[in-house]
């Protein structure tokens, strides 16, 4: 035997049993579910009858059928959640009817009798087949189903017409208890408040029962559940539904007579059971199974919104605990916001390969930037890359889809569509959803018909209270396909438009006040200078660097500038002579071009710790390479600056400054070479090609541009499209368009964009102002002022700038001439400034050395020669002058080896 089937054809999903709705509205209250059995007396009455009947069933098998189809009944009424008067009444005749069978095992069965029985079965099948029908409805279709009310009255007419035959067949006389067939049907309550209902709104029934805002103020007063599941019923034909009950009762007699006759009717009542025990479902709102008869009004719980992994908590409630009751749903829907809803939806708008958009209006609020909005497509797949619907679906969406925001998302195919289209043709309700009942702001999608009643189309709304007229778009679509039928059609188009512009805008030429640093050095680093040295010193000194000094190649410091450079020292002595140079110390001094005397350095050191090697020896025509390092102090006022540079020497900004390399030998004489560094200012910063405005000025004082770019945008911000942008400030159509509004609003053409900034711990400063035309309703410039902050007391650089707004946003189709505006910003007072005369060359080291004389040949070797050989007076006397030389060398040698001799031990203590 089929127990699924049963359960799913007759007990079906009425009555608490969930359905797929995708729109309801949730009600405070519901009526508070009963247990028939024990708060029914008429379900115990007929319980105990059937107790007493079931061996009637197995000595006479033609009267089996209406006991099991009593059981059917009682099994349904026993679940039902609430008491009808109808459906007791009519178990209340059959009761009555069957009470009376048990004397059939008395007296002998004629044709007539038989024929009786037969239509009494017939009887309580058609009775079995209305109250399942009827129990499958919920409790708002039922009560505005009137016309439930005629079925059930024919049924117990038929009841009633056969327990008279059957009482006369068996000659009982019984008029006791005959009012339970000559009473009328009763009327419950809520049937009673129905009438008054549907007599209130008009009287027609159909009207009512099409119109879901009309079923949806029943189901409100009524304190019940609204849902789509309401509608679907309200459409269906009870009458088809009590057909197909009553074919499988008649399928549920042919399997089950037999065995209720054996066995009796507690097994099938057992197995029955048994197979709607298995039926369970999930609930999309709290992710736990439930059943029919364990749901109800408030049966689960749930929050409003999703959880937010990043903050921790949930954005309705901010608690752990649920926030909101209802009954379960087994199908997503849209009726009121829960949590797990908001992931299936994202994963339909966010992607590009989830829908196919048809048509779609937003509007902003240019004050409070609340977006009203609306769409129609068609939904290809529920997620990204996921598989595509097999039929055509048609998807709605309206508001921002978020737990604190009105919205709607549902989805239509084509039968569906074809429900939608009888209950509008009968209600012409056409409104779908809407956002806010606020005629100044809201967004909305309503169906648009034809004049014999068909939807032919959707119409999307969106409009703000910045925006004087609304955005209207209608998209055709094909009933029978879901599809779109044509073209898309602009009834209106709202935001802040612009009108075009009658002539060109004509700017202000740019003001920059202050000097304009160069690029290039003032002139290129000499590097001619010659060698000073005494006569003893025959030592030649050349730069090997290139430059000669590199500036703060390593180190950087605010209050000092570090140079370095590498020197080669050649001892210019003849070879052989036995002249060799030993040098001592190394020291330096310096001046800036201009100045007359040299300063010494602060400190002055040989790199790669070659001062340990000091002193060195350096033979006859042989060289020492000297890589040395100075620190050259600033001035007081340069230090105050703080200002580090790397390869760049910030006291030499406006003079070239000369270090004087002075090498010393261990007899005191001393050499010394000039070397220059000429400035060279870091690379400045300029106009690009791209840039549609740059402005600055340059601080001759801390050597630096102070700019700003105007440039086109690097990226689309919050999904719209950027026009420009100032400072990383990005602006798009959207963000111009308000400052449009907010000049409409005061009345002021010149805007302050707030977004200008103190520069380097307010050194400088900018600010940014939006030219508003009027006329036109559109940005037509951008007005830049920069100028020396407040670290500056007395302010003497700054520029004003404009720079055209490039086109942006929608324009009407309509010329206006163009107005401008009044500016009142402007560039601050600013003390006259002249920039010094700075020195950049003078001759103080200009040095040319005299020739020294040619080194003489040394004399050869020979054997010595005898004394009587020698001849004193034949010695020529350049010789002997030679010879004297000779023994003044050779004194200064052993003088000088004596002094090392006294050096080494301290420098080896060292």
């Amino acid at each position: 035997m089929d127990y699924h089937g049963i359960h799913k054809d007759l007990h079906g999903s009425g009555d608490g049993y969930p359905r797929g709705p995708t729109r309801s509205t949730s009600l405070a209250n519901a009526s508070t579910v009963v247990d028939p059995v024990v708060n029914n007396p008429v379900i115990s009455t007929a319980l105990q009858i059937l107790g007493q009947l079931s061996d009637v069933g197995k000595a006479l098998p033609f009267v089996a059928p209406a006991f099991v189809l009593l059981k059917v009944i009682i099994d349904l009424e026993s679940r039902a959640v609430d008491v009808d008067a109808k459906c007791n009444d009519l178990v209340e005749r059959i009761t009555f009817m069957l009470s009376h069978l048990p004397i059939l095992q008395k007296i002998e069965i004629m044709a007539s009798t038989r024929q009786v029985i037969d239509r009494m079965n017939e009887a309580i099948k058609d009775a079995a087949a209305l109250i399942a029908a009827y129990r499958r409805q919920g409790r708002v279709a039922r009560r505005l189903n009137i016309s439930n009310r005629d079925k059930f009255m024919t049924c117990a007419g038929a009841i009633n017409t056969c327990c008279r035959d059957l009482l006369m067949s068996l000659q009982i006389h019984q008029t006791a208890q005959l009012d339970i067939l000559t009473r009328a049907v009763p009327i419950d309550e809520e049937d009673a408040k129905a009438q008054t209902f549907v007599a209130t709104h008009g009287g027609s029934i159909d009207a009512v029962m099409h119109d879901r805002e009309l079923v949806k103020e029943f189901a409100q007063q009524q304190h019940l559940v609204m849902d789509d599941s309401v509608m679907e019923q309200l459409n269906a034909n009870i009458a088809d539904s009590v057909q197909q009950n009553h074919i499988r009762l008649e399928g549920i007699l042919r399997e089950n007579v037999n065995s209720a006759i054996v066995d009796g009717l507690k097994n099938l009542a057992a197995e029955m059971l048994a197979a709607e025990a298995e039926q369970k479902f999930t609930c999309v709102q709290c992710e736990k199974e439930f059943t029919n008869y364990t749901n109800g009004p408030k049966a689960c719980s749930f929050h409003r919104g999703e959880y937010d992994s990043w903050s921790k908590h949930y954005p309705c409630c901010s608690t752990a605990h649920p926030c909101e009751f209802g009954p379960h749903r087994a199908k997503h829907h849209c009726d009121y916001p829960y949590g797990t809803f908001f992931p299936r939806a994202r994963g339909v708008t966010n992607y590009v390969d989830t829908t196919e958009q048809w048509a779609a209006v937003e509007d902003t609020n240019l004050e409070n930037n609340e977006v009203q909005k609306a769409s129609v497509g068609r939904l290809l797949s529920w997620v990204s890359r996921g598989a595509r619907l097999e039929e055509n679906t048609l998807l709605i969406v309206v508001g921002r889809v978020w737990c604190k925001d009105p919205y709607y998302f549902n989805t239509f195919t084509a039968n569906e569509m074809e429900e939608i289209t009888k209950s509008v043709r009968l209600s012409r309700r056409t409104l779908i959803f809407r956002t806010s009942p606020n005629e100044n702001e809201y967004a909305l999608a309503e169906w648009i018909l034809s004049i014999s009643g068909k939807i032919t189309g959707v119409r999307l709304t969106a409009k703000t209270a910045t925006s004087p007229n609304p955005y209207i778009r209608v998209c055709p679509i094909d009933l029978s396909t879901c599809t779109k039928s044509g073209d898309i059609l602009t009834l209106s188009e709202g935001g802040m438009r612009s009108y075009i512009p009658a002539s060109p805008y004509v700017l202000p030429e740019t003001v920059r006040v202050g000097p304009e640093l160069s690029h290039e050095p003032s002139r290129p680093a000499r590097t001619n200078f010659k060698t000073r040295t005494s006569p003893s010193l025959r030592v030649l000194l050349k730069a090997m660097s290139d430059p000669p000094l590199t500036p703060n190649p390593n180190f950087t410091n605010v209050a000092f500038d570090y140079f370095t450079g590498t020197v080669s020292v050649f001892n210019n002595n003849a070879p052989g002579s036995l002249c060799p140079v030993t040098i001592a110390s190394v020291s330096a001094s310096y001046r800036m071009v201009g100045d007359k005397d040299y300063a010494p350095v602060h400190e002055c050191k040989l790199v790669d710790g070659a001062d340990r090697l000091l002193p060195v020896t350096i033979d006859p025509r042989q060289s020492w390479q000297v890589n040395f390092q100075v620190r050259v102090p600033r001035t007081e006022e340069d230090a105050k600056l703080q200002i580090q540079w790397s390869r760049r020497a910030f006291l030499a900004r406006h003079r070239p400054v000369r270090i004087k390399l002075i090498l010393e030998d261990i007899e005191g004489e001393q050499c010394s070479l000039v070397l220059e560094h000429v400035f060279k200012t870091y690379p400045l910063e300029t106009r690009k090609e791209k840039d549609f405005g740059f402005f600055f000025f340059d601080n001759p004082f801390t050597f630096s541009r102070n700019y700003i770019r105007v440039e086109p945008p690097s990226g689309p911000p919050s999904g719209q499209k950027s026009v420009l942008k100032i400072e990383g400030n990005q602006f798009d159509a959207k963000r111009l368009e308000k400052i449009v509004y907010q000049a409409i609003k005061s009345g002021t053409t010149e805007v302050d964009l707030k977004i200008g900034r103190e520069k380097n711990d307010g050194e400088w400063e900018w600010a940014a102002w939006a030219l508003v035309d009027m006329s036109c309703r559109r940005v037509y410039a951008l007005k830049l002022i920069l100028t020396e902050g407040k670290k500056v007391a007395n302010k003497r650089f700054g520029c004003i700038g404009y720079v055209l707004c490039p086109s942006y946003g929608e324009s009407v189709n309509e010329t206006r001439p163009i107005s401008y505006a009044t500016e009142t910003a402007k560039l601050p007072p600013l003390e006259p400034f002249m920039l010094p005369d700075y020195v950049q060359d003078d001759t103080l080291d200009d040095f040319k050395p005299p020739v020294p004389p040619k080194p003489t040949t040394p004399v050869t070797e020979g054997p010595p020669a005898s004394a009587s050989a020698l001849d004193l007076s034949s010695i020529p006397a350049d010789l002997n002058n030679h010879l004297a030389s000779i023994d003044t060398n050779l004194a200064r040698i052993a003088t000088a080896l004596e002094n090392i001799l006294t050096v080494i031990p301290s420098s080896m203590a060292r």
